[in-house]
């Protein structure tokens, strides 16, 4: 999403217009659920993906003969037996697909703003017109609500605003986007872009390093500390957004850990691990995983409580870290790790908590 929303104002400070298409509504089963974003660019590649298959094709085929001075329209799929195409993509379900074309330098400014809003960790709504037979209110509008109480962008009329706006703090606790409904023309697709989450990765050895890598693929900010200026460098850490050199405990205890950081340690040893552990152990931190053996792990722990640490505060941490994939490369550890940091900040309310004696996570079985 980053990418399509950093796109859209360089395609239209250069004249040009790109297909943006948002699922805005599904029901029963799909490929892509509501969010799912897909930018058309001039010379016809694409940023981003609707599922693939027919549908994508499809609302592909509408959007490109729409980029030609065409106006923001809504599609509708049922993805049934009678939908005609032979790709085996029968779903079931049905698809609200909305094809808009930024192009106002109005527009451009509202998707940079989004950005520095993002960028700032400011949650917010994003509310589009998606259909509307109301007078002043035309498909295509678009609006900001932030939690800052800034307001950008308009919906075309006051009262609709003031009924999309007594929405946004359900949007925003649900996580979840769909389409407001004013009556049975007019609706608004109601999207919550919460702050990217931020990794927070204590050590950069090899293990650092991979997490770093998958950590910037899977939209997390990467910020990693270690006290080894040759390991903590630009060279190897290329997709790192902030990389700290210092003592890992002291750089941890100064770090401004919120609950959207996630705190992965993984440093070269016992004593590195305990105190960077000690250092994180009682923020607010959303995650918290320590890697080790599950021996190293509760001495870590027995110290930590000798310390005046509570059992409570330690019942937070994931260890041993990472989903019990069997895993024994690098690169493996590394996904073990970024697979759990998925499964956190998708279910966020219903973290798993562990004893004082670690214990081993559960396997995940694919079905055969």
């Amino acid at each position: 999403m980053r990418k399509i929303y950093q796109k859209i104002p360089e395609l239209i400070e250069s004249a040009q217009v790109g297909a943006y298409c948002t699922v805005v509504e599904t029901k029963g089963s799909t490929p892509q659920k509501p969010g799912s974003k897909l930018l058309i660019l001039p010379d016809l590649r694409n940023i981003g993906t609707l599922g693939g298959g027919c549908v994508e094709a499809e609302a592909r085929r509408q959007a490109i003969g729409l980029m030609q001075g065409g106006v923001p329209r809504l599609l509708e799929f049922q993805l049934d037996s009678d939908y005609g195409w032979d790709d085996g993509l029968i779903c079931g379900g049905n698809m609200k697909i909305f094809i808009d074309l930024p192009k106002t330098r109005a527009e451009a400014e509202m998707f940079e703003r989004l950005q520095t809003l993002n960028e700032e960790k400011t949650p917010l709504v994003w509310a589009t017109v998606v259909t509307s037979a109301k007078q002043g209110v035309d498909v295509g509008m678009k609006m900001i609500f932030a939690t800052t109480g800034e307001r950008i962008g308009t919906l075309g009329d006051p009262d609709l605003e003031a009924a999309v706006e007594e929405e946004t703090p359900e949007i925003l606790e649900r996580n979840s986007a769909g389409l407001f409904r004013e009556d049975e023309a007019t609706s608004v697709f109601l999207e919550p872009l919460q702050p990217r989450p931020t990794l927070l990765i204590a050590g950069a050895g090899h293990v650092g390093q991979a997490l770093c890598h998958l950590g910037n693929w899977l939209d997390f900010d990467i910020a990693i500390v270690d006290d080894r200026a040759d390991f903590a460098s630009a060279d190897r850490l290329p997709e790192a957004d902030e990389i700290i050199i210092g003592d890992i405990a002291t750089e941890l205890r100064r770090y401004p850990i919120t609950p959207l950081t996630y705190v992965v340690i993984v440093t070269r040893g016992h004593q590195h691990d305990e105190s960077a552990l000690h250092s994180v152990v009682e923020s607010d931190a959303g995650y918290i995983g320590l890697i080790g053996s599950r021996r190293k792990i509760k001495l870590i722990f027995d110290d930590l409580m000798e310390a005046g640490i509570s059992k409570e505060r330690l019942q937070r941490v994931y260890a041993p870290i990472g989903l019990d994939i069997n895993s024994k490369t690098v690169p493996e550890i590394a996904v073990s790790i970024a697979s759990q940091l998925i499964q956190v900040r998708n279910t966020a309310d219903t973290v798993q908590t562990f004893d004082t004696q670690p214990v081993r996570m559960p396997t995940v079985k694919v079905a055969g």
